[in-house]
């Protein structure tokens, strides 16, 4: 019978995880608008995992987010993809040599990481130059709304690190 190593089970629970999310985040009407945005359950998914995992696997995780999230949007394919690549890996990077890994830190970091996120679609996808419409409209509520489900995340993956052992 084949036996799988601790990360080995460890990472395909949160591939799992990861497909709930995006079927849940990409379902029309499964989730309540709030003021007029969604909130970006993968990029919040991949930073907690990044946040237990370190910089490289917390990187895999962030692209493979982006890239659900490019296959969901009308964006370039890719760009979701590069962009939660390099917010993961520096959340990644932080928790490891900077900050400590708990439920506060991973609220600053999602909050971060959802802003770095809408910026950089503001700034490279969409036409519009209307920023004084964009901050208050767009970046705040998705930016609230996805932070408030940082936590859920955040306990969920402390479960899944603390219960499967790195073999």
């Amino acid at each position: 019978m084949l036996r799988l190593s601790g990360r080995t089970q460890k990472y395909i629970v949160y591939g799992v995880e990861m497909f709930l999310v995006y079927i849940i985040q990409f379902t029309p009407s499964l989730l309540p608008v709030f003021f007029g945005e969604s909130p970006m359950l993968l990029t919040v998914c991949a930073v907690s995992i990044a946040l237990f995992e370190g910089d490289i696997a917390g990187m895999w995780f962030g692209m493979a987010a982006g890239l659900l999230i490019d296959i969901g949007s009308t964006a370039p394919f890719g760009f979701y993809g590069l962009v939660n690549l390099i917010i993961c890996y520096g959340c990644g990077l932080l928790v490891m040599y900077l900050m400590r890994n708990n439920v506060v830190t991973s609220v600053i970091l999602g909050f971060a990481a959802v802003v770095a996120v809408s910026v950089a679609q503001f700034v490279f996808i969409s036409g519009s130059s209307d920023i004084m419409f964009f901050i208050p409209n767009i970046l705040l509520p998705r930016a609230v709304y996805s932070t408030v489900t940082m936590p859920l995340f955040f306990y969920f993956n402390k479960a899944i690190t603390t219960r499967l052992y790195d073999d």
